[in-house]
């Protein structure tokens, strides 16, 4: 990092009511490189800083009016100026003031009379330590810009996996990606008289849990749209041999060890049969007032020790049945009066206590207890839950 770059796009307020000081620790300063401007008191240094951008201020305590403590705390407590570092420079050298400089924001503290070595030094490593977070905060703003057109593109393709969608039952999608990208995916469309729902959960989640889920979209359209593979065992079986093959997890040294798991449902919408296969995540069948865990294999979409072939369940469906599919993400937030998981119980006692209301008020009721029962907790997963109507 170019040190005199550094200090020569740097600008600095120095606030002092005592000029003598303006003018040697301003002199002192420019005779490093380092220019600076000036002011006299806490009014003068907030006409400044309406003026001009400045990366540190370097601030007196004592002065008339209001004091250094008080115009840092106003400094800090403005978003406008609140990421300018402030570094005291006074007189004042009792634990309880220099205490006090740190509360109230500064970076650092520095006593008079000061050191010329140690005050450049200490100057210079705050100038640095802007830089280097500007520098952060610049590549950051290319990353989340980067990653905002990825999700552009993520959705193009997720879309293209919604079609056909006329005549199928009712149904609401609920989908919340802990970060800007998701690794869980839902797959709806309706080939002659079968609708196919799918909700898959791909590892991770951000982008290398995106990118797996484009490969899932991609795999899946493959082998229902276009080889016609349209029950769900089998639409699992051939996810898993193309997954596979695609991650060269058939290869002596597997280099990706990531899979997908997730249900799978075919509902004949003139039989009115419903078939269903999952890995590792169950649905939910609503019939009568009664509800049914539908148990998954323990199998993963992906390389497994024991490829085993996976179960078919037939479901016979009846007017005003509902079905949900979903991923682990919203059983597994963290929350609640003693920061623990939403767990599975919970999820589907939630579920079938609104599972009479119209869907968008289901989907209000999920939406409204993950904000109760999160809080300020951070998301844990992406969340995707689909509850189809019949």
């Amino acid at each position: 990092m170019d040190q005199k770059k550094i200090i020569d796009s740097s600008s600095i307020l120095i606030v002092d009511d005592n000029v003598r000081n303006l003018q040697v620790l301003g002199g002192f300063l420019k005779n490093e490189g380092i220019e600076a401007e000036f002011a006299i008191d806490g009014i003068s240094a907030f006409d400044w800083l309406g003026k001009k951008k400045f990366d540190l201020i370097l601030l007196d305590v004592m002065m008339p009016g209001i004091d250094g403590f008080e115009v840092c705390s106003k400094i800090k407590n403005n978003p406008a100026y609140q990421d300018i570092s402030v570094i005291f420079i006074t007189a004042k050298a009792d634990t309880d003031s220099i205490i006090k400089g740190f509360k109230a924001g500064a970076v650092d503290y520095i006593t008079k009379p000061f050191i010329k070595s140690e005050l450049l030094a200490r100057v210079k490593t705050h100038l640095n330590i802007i830089n280097s977070k500007q520098i952060i905060i610049h590549y950051l703003k290319k990353i989340n810009s980067s990653i905002e057109y990825a999700r552009n593109i993520q959705d193009a393709v997720l879309n293209t996996s919604e079609v056909n969608t006329e005549n199928l039952p009712k149904y609401f999608i609920f989908n919340r990606p802990k970060d800007i990208l998701s690794g869980d995916f839902c797959w709806i469309n309706k080939i002659d008289a079968q609708a196919i729902f799918a909700v898959m959960d791909c590892t991770g989640h951000g982008v290398p849990g995106a990118l797996m889920s484009i490969l899932g979209t991609t795999l899946l359209n493959e082998t229902i749209t276009q080889e016609n593979v349209l029950l769900p065992d089998k639409i699992l079986e051939s996810l898993r041999k193309k997954l596979i093959r695609s991650l060269g997890q058939n290869q002596v040294i597997i280099s990706v060890k990531d899979g997908i798991e997730g249900s799978i449902v075919n509902y004949n919408l003139e039989s009115g049969v419903l078939l269903y296969a999952g890995t590792l995540n169950p649905i939910i069948h609503i019939s009568d007032n009664k509800m049914n865990e539908i148990k998954a294999d323990r199998i993963p979409i992906g390389f497994y020790e024991k490829q085993v072939n996976f179960s078919l369940k037939t479901i016979n469906i009846k007017k005003g049945d509902i079905i949900y599919l979903f991923t682990d993400g919203y059983f597994d937030q963290f929350g609640g009066p003693d920061t623990k998981k939403i767990m599975s119980k919970r999820f589907s006692e939630l579920l079938f206590k609104n599972h009479n209301l119209p869907l968008r008020s289901q989907k209000k009721k999920l939406i409204d207890y993950l904000k109760w029962w999160q809080k300020d907790e951070e998301q844990t997963d992406d969340i995707l839950i689909v509850g189809i109507q019949f």
